[in-house]
């Protein structure tokens, strides 16, 4: 007997849904996280760059890519 009138396929789907989108904002939150971990990688490798230039010193220059 069903209480609601729908069928037990539409219940099903609804799970299978629910579950399909909770899986896509957590990919999406994971592609963010990925995103802000390379603008901080980039960040990190540019700070080097300039820290590592010395005014009058040449041949004296960090590897940052190493």
């Amino acid at each position: 007997m069903n209480v609601s009138g729908q069928s037990a396929t539409s219940l099903l789907d609804s799970v299978l849904n629910a579950q399909t989108t909770r899986v896509d904002m957590g990919v999406a939150v994971l592609k963010k996280a990925l995103d802000a971990d390379k603008q901080e990688g980039a960040a990190m490798v540019q700070m080097l760059e300039q820290a590592s230039i010395r005014p009058g010193e040449k041949g004296q220059l960090l590897d940052t890519y190493a």
